[in-house]
């Protein structure tokens, strides 16, 4: 185990995270870009929030009064969760790949992955893009989630912890006035720590009762973190996952702690908007609209938690909300393998709605509620115990996990509206996913990445084509630009350009649009054939068409890309396989792998394509995959290039058991 010292002073890939970090806000083309991605109404809007930085920093240098609240000692029996002691001890905290011993006392204006200290100014004008300023704000950000206080307040071990849970919030109280620094720049993040907060608040319950001075400073803290919230609402064009969690916060927070007047407005509002964003972030079909598989889980979190807390304090959410839950439930069921491997699309930064157990995961904490929540044996069997978030906002239903049901074939094939297709062999041993959906979310399409027609494929347990991974946001630039790339994804590059085009870490200008033209998954041969038109922008235009054919006996895949067009063009197409693949042997034509006890061959009856195998290279970047958060790892990834002169078909062969 790394001590605090230790993890606050290495720093490997220091030079390559923070040189040549020209931020976003200061590039002359990111802002027009991100000015082209309003509409009239949020431009007035945000000047409108420019217009209040006089009062916020009024209130920064003088501090707002706080209403007196109408507290009363915690009653276990109404509140809306259950406290409980988890079935292990909790030995560390982790922090994405920095791990801290119980009972650490945090800096949280420190960056610890890079020994670096966080401007403390007033937060209206602080720049979050800005490394020099905030170092990686993704690693102060996290700790102050105060998700680690959460778990650790449901851990074997909590009751003897329960001084350090209150030592640690006092101390984030005392180095976090109103407005003062990073931790008041984000909404979500406030939302995120009252969340943590209110799940944490049974546990402490004694501690808040008998300290007079503590409890003060600390519903101050809540009554302005419910105040900050409902006035900055991520709106408009920010409106995805953010605006979720921070209605989720607003929710739960003013649900727990229920002690001024103003808490049933913003408890009424909350779930008003959150009744509205689930049917507008959420497709018909169940799937979140971001793109990004973090993501679904991470709202799918969100979403459970209100639902629950809604459900034990008397106020429900609708069925079309629930609904709605059921098919987010429903896609991960068909997506996921049996030992819950997921295809990791999109962006992904690791982030949790809510933390109860850092040895449970998104998807076995979902499923589980959902299953339980909405009498589905099937979810189930992700978990066969009960989660600490079971146990915490359901224990009235823990009984019904007696009745897990086996896994069998998924209801579902087909998303339209996402533009997600998955088919399966009879035995389910082997599964394809393939991408004809948009870009992302809103007009940013934040989290999206270049993968249009990216396919994905599962045998047996786990995901043997995969996706690259995201690996950094806001530090790594050219790393963050790799992974969002279409190289990065198992689909086809056109004269080593990316599908749509990028204008910031979140923001894109050109957006590729995907659409399905046929979808037969009656047949032995299922059939998926979609194009997008992200080349069309080329000044000689191009059309890529992509025809997958599937053997639902074998698991065999045929591929046909297509690319009409005139003039010549270098097409490169990419296969990224599992980091434990074992490449036997590549020529043109053919490649054969060594994966789990298969052998898997990709052949081609063409004669004009270079084929070659490219593992952990930086010049160019390729042959990478990242698991976690700030962390890679090399990977095989066969690119195949053809040079074409007007329209022409690159066909590619996969047979999984040769």
């Amino acid at each position: 185990m790394n001590n605090a010292r230790s993890i606050a002073t290495r720093s490997p890939q220091r030079e390559e995270a923070l040189d040549g970090d020209n931020i976003d806000l200061l590039n002359t083309r990111w802002y027009l870009s991100r000015l082209a991605s309003m509409q009239p109404a949020e431009i007035v809007w945000r000047a409108r929030s420019a217009a209040m930085l006089p009062l916020d920093w009024a209130y920064w240098k003088s501090q707002p009064a706080v209403p007196e609240p109408h507290w009363t000692p915690l009653r276990s029996s109404s509140y809306p969760l259950q406290l409980h002691n988890g079935s292990a001890p909790m030995e560390h905290f982790q922090v994405f790949d920095l791990r801290f011993p119980i009972g650490f006392d945090f800096d949280w204006h420190r960056d610890y992955r890079y020994g670096r200290q966080v401007e403390r100014g007033f937060a209206g004008t602080l720049n979050i893009r800005d490394t020099a300023v905030v170092s990686d704000v993704k690693y102060v950000w996290e700790p102050s989630r105060h998700q680690h206080l959460s778990a650790l307040a449901f851990a074997a071990n909590a009751e003897q912890h329960a001084g350090y849970i209150v030592r640690s919030l006092d101390s984030w109280l005392a180095a976090n006035p109103y407005l003062c620094g990073v931790h008041w720049t984000s909404s979500l993040e406030l939302a995120e720590r009252l969340i943590s907060w209110a799940l944490l608040y049974p546990r402490i319950a004694d501690h808040v009762a008998r300290e007079q001075n503590f409890r003060q400073r600390w519903l101050e803290s809540i009554y302005l973190h419910l105040a900050r919230i409902t006035r900055k609402l991520s709106l408009y064009s920010s409106a995805n996952n953010h605006l979720i969690g921070e209605l989720v916060g607003l929710f739960v927070g003013s649900s727990c702690f229920d002690f001024w007047p103003e808490c049933s407005g913003w408890r009424s509002r909350a779930q008003k908007l959150l009744e509205r964003e689930i049917r507008l972030q959420v497709g018909e079909d169940g799937v979140d609209r971001e793109q990004a598989t973090s993501y679904h889980l991470f709202t799918m979190e969100l979403f459970l938690l209100a639902f629950a807390i809604g459900r034990n304090t008397g106020c429900p959410f609708s069925e079309g909300y629930a609904q709605r839950l059921r098919g987010m439930a429903g896609f991960l069921d068909t997506i996921a393998t049996s030992t819950g491997n997921l295809p990791w699309y999109g962006d992904s930064d690791d982030a949790r709605g809510f933390v109860l157990s850092q040895d449970e995961s998104g998807l076995e904490v979902t499923m589980q509620l959902a299953g339980l929540l909405f009498s589905e044996p099937r979810w189930l069997r992700f978990r066969k115990t009960a989660t600490g978030a079971a146990r915490a906002l359901v224990p009235d239903l823990i009984s019904n996990l007696d009745h897990a049901a086996p896994a069998a074939p998924p209801p579902r094939d087909l998303f339209p509206d996402v533009g997600l297709g998955c088919v399966r062999t009879h035995d389910g041993s082997v599964g394809l996913l393939m991408d004809f959906g948009p870009l992302g979310f809103t007009s940013t399409a934040a989290h999206g990445h270049a993968d249009a027609l990216s396919i994905w494929l599962f045998l047996d347990d786990e995901y043997f084509l995969v996706d690259a991974g995201t690996y950094a946001y806001h530090s790594h630039p050219e790393w963050r630009a790799f992974f969002r790339s279409t190289a990065a994804h198992n689909t086809a590059r056109v004269d080593g350009r990316n599908q749509s085009e990028m204008a910031g870490r979140f923001l894109w200008s050109s957006k590729a649009n995907a659409r399905l033209l046929r979808f037969d998954n009656t047949s032995e041969q299922a059939t998926i054939e979609a194009e997008h038109d992200g080349y069309l922008r080329f000044p000689e235009p191009v059309i890529h068409r992509r025809t997958v054919g599937f053997d639902r006996a074998t698991g065999d895949l045929s591929i046909e890309d297509s690319f009409r067009c005139t003039g010549r063009h270098e097409v490169e197409l990419f296969f990224h396989m599992h980091e434990e693949a074992s490449v036997l042997s590549v020529s043109d034509g053919e490649a054969r792998v060594s994966w789990r006890a298969r052998n898997i061959v990709f052949s081609s009856p063409d004669r004009n394509s270079h084929w070659d195998i490219i593992r952990g290279s930086d010049n160019p970047k390729l042959g990478w995959r990242s698991h976690r958060f700030n962390q890679k790892q090399p990977i095989a990834t066969l690119r195949i290039r053809v040079e074409i002169n007007g329209s022409g078909t690159i066909r590619t062969h996969l047979r999984v058991n040769s």
